[in-house]
């Protein structure tokens, strides 16, 4: 067998025992009567990204990577102060443990517009979504202040699963 053709062969069987990450896509819709631009970090980083900017009715996308750590996701609507969001609505997100990855909406730090998420894709084990649409949403929906959750989070375990953000649903 010739060296490359071996080496080919090698590397072929040894990805088979490797999993492959997938980066999981975000689909954004803006239900608003304004302009939201989807922001988020995660894993430690204060490297604000951003996503398109939505008119009202508009739709865009963007991606998040499959070990995403303590990542929070924010509508910006020129009243959250960059690059954390306090004082906004946040989506926040950990896949980091195989086994029970999971995603809540937040209004810890405050509330400015509504937000709903759905899971994309998932292999039939992802629970529901949630939705709150004003700021005295029920623990059931949304991480409360000072530290309330009962049933807001929503875990799916589908690598490269994606994720429907919807602002004022």
């Amino acid at each position: 067998m010739q060296p490359t053709t071996f080496l080919a062969a090698a590397a072929v069987a040894f990805s088979s025992f490797v999993s492959v990450a997938a980066d999981h896509r975000i689909q954004f819709h803006n239900r608003c009567g304004s302009t939201i631009t989807p922001k988020w970090l995660g894993n430690g980083s204060r490297d604000l990204q951003s996503g398109p900017t939505l008119g009202p009715g508009a739709s865009g996308e963007g991606w998040i990577p499959e070990y995403w750590t303590a990542g929070r996701l924010y509508g910006q609507d020129g009243r959250c102060p960059e690059p954390d969001g306090p004082n906004c609505t946040l989506f926040e997100c950990s896949f980091e443990n195989r086994g029970f990855n999971q995603c809540n909406i937040s209004l810890v730090s405050g509330f400015n517009v509504g937000m709903s998420f759905n899971w994309i894709g998932g292999d039939g084990s992802c629970q529901g979504g949630k939705s709150c649409t004003h700021g005295g949403c029920p623990a059931s929906d949304a991480w409360l202040a000072p530290d309330s959750c009962f049933g807001c989070l929503s875990q799916c375990n589908t690598p490269g699963v994606g994720i429907e953000i919807v602002f004022c649903p």
